[in-house]
């Protein structure tokens, strides 16, 4: 399934612009106040139009909102009525909100399925480093609670494998983070930023909560090896297994006949819990390595980039007083002759040589070749089986109106071999399966019919196979 098949497809184009952050405090506004779990609409259908927009118009005297678009801004401003008529249209339109006309009054709600994806973006957006420990004891505790009753806790069963799927995913999530921040991190040009972005987003944000904890004998992490054993045990074995397959076909959603593969993979997730010693290892080597580039990036700016204009300023300083009391300047401002030498300078690239072309020529044949050609061509004449050689066949060797058995069918060629055979085979079909030769256009215009003669066998020069006879038919014979 796309995520377009559950949201509204231009949900995501309100958000865009140069106020795409207005926009987003601006959706978490009406949230808070109107759409979300706390908040009750007076009327059954949602909140009145004009309520949305003086709401909007206070969003507007508190945070502004910035001229888009490439035309110049206009002298006279916008009236903010209007301005908050347009913002909800703009929500509207994308797929926010909804609108709906009742009698004389238009009312504005949100749909269900876009408050529920709010929800899970505002919850993104706001949690903070989470407590791994704690996320291990929800499963396992839930994975108690299945142990007990299979059938009745499928659904649990199946969150917590999910919640194992996060706890792993995150991890991973922290350790390219880490990457993305310190890269973002070098490039801010004042030392004070730097140091106050590492401290708050490098270490109070990224690292799990409990991170150093980890590693001790009584985190909840120790768990892990009983959580693999509780999934065995339920998943594994025959009365529990049954039991909690059934619970799988109850749950809303599944397919019948999907039980088996959807309960392999919750169980293949669970196990992802026996990896989390790797991506620990590798949050310990990534984290080490931002803070001892962090480290050493700070010490370089405090010690050379921030005082590179004191030292250049010391140093004219010093050149004129010396100018000034007539003390000579020892050594060099430039170095010395050969390493600025027309030796050291770069080398003109030349292009590369152009590819000489050649017409393409036929090749002729060989007098071998063409004599092997030809062969081989008379070679699949002589072979072919094709109804109209069998047509031949029987024309050349039969009258209209007779009948031959295979004892007296001659056999003078290469071909007659050929259409000999096919004609055994056809009697055998048509003894075998009379009805497919009936349902056989090419078959039932051959002009003539092959049976075979039951308990008899034709011995010629060439083949002893079973007998059988061909019957020229006279309607084919004019």
């Amino acid at each position: 399934m796309n995520l377009f098949d559950r949201i509204p497809h231009g949900l995501f184009a309100a958000l865009t612009g140069r106020n795409n952050r207005r926009a987003w405090d601006l959706l978490v506004r009406l949230s808070d106040r109107y759409f979300g779990p706390d908040a009750v609409p007076p009327y059954a259908d949602g909140y009145l139009h004009d309520q949305i927009v003086k709401e909007i118009e206070r969003f507007l005297l508190d945070a502004g909102w910035e001229h888009e678009g490439d035309d110049p801004v206009p002298e006279v401003a916008t009236p903010l009525s209007i301005q908050a008529n347009q913002l909800l249209a703009r929500l509207v339109e994308t797929g926010w909100l909804t609108e709906e006309r009742v009698g004389l009054r238009r009312f504005v709600s949100m749909r269900p399925v876009v408050a529920r994806f709010f929800d899970t973006i505002q919850q993104f957006v706001t949690e903070g480093p989470q407590l791994f420990g704690g996320n291990v004891l929800l499963v396992y505790n839930q994975l108690k609670s299945v142990s007990q009753d299979p059938r009745g806790q499928a659904g649990g069963f199946v969150s917590a494998a999910q919640l194992c799927v996060r706890l792993i995913n995150s991890l991973n999530a922290t350790t390219l983070r880490v990457r993305d921040l310190m890269k973002e991190l070098t490039q801010e040009a004042e030392t004070p930023v730097f140091v106050r972005r590492f401290f708050s987003e490098h270490i109070s944000e990224l690292y799990v909560r409990d991170f150093k904890q980890l590693r001790t004998e009584n985190h909840p992490l120790r768990l892990r090896y009983e959580i693999i054993e509780l999934v065995n045990a339920v998943a594994l074995e025959g009365p529990a297994r049954a039991a909690l397959l059934q619970g799988y076909a109850e749950l809303p959603g599944n397919r019948p006949g999907e039980e088996e593969e959807l309960l392999e993979r919750d169980v293949q997730r669970f196990r992802r819990l026996l990896d989390v010693e790797k991506f620990l290892d590798r949050m310990d080597r990534v984290m080490d390595a931002a803070t001892q580039r962090a480290v050493a990036y700070l010490g370089y700016r405090l010690k050379a980039s921030e005082r590179i204009e004191e030292v250049i300023a010391d140093t004219v300083r010093a050149i004129v007083a010396a100018d000034d009391r007539g003390v000579a300047l020892e050594g060099r401002l430039l170095s010395p002759l050969p390493v600025v030498g027309d030796n050291r300078l770069r080398l003109p690239v030349e292009p590369p040589p152009v590819p000489k072309r050649t017409a393409l020529r036929k090749r002729e044949m060989t007098p071998h070749e063409k004599a092997v050609h030809f062969l081989r061509k008379a070679m699949i004449a002589h072979r072919d089986t094709a109804p109209a050689a069998v047509r031949r066949y029987i024309a050349e060797h039969l009258s209209p109106g007779a009948r031959v058995t295979a004892q007296d069918l001659p056999v003078g060629s290469v071909p007659d071999a050929v259409s000999y055979l096919v004609l055994m085979r056809l009697a055998g079909i048509s003894s075998r399966n009379p009805a497919a030769v009936r349902r056989n256009p090419l078959l039932r215009s051959l002009g003539f019919e092959v049976s075979l003669i039951a308990g008899s066998r034709a011995d010629t020069q060439y083949f002893n196979v079973p007998n059988f006879q061909v019957t020229w038919r006279d309607r084919d014979a004019t």
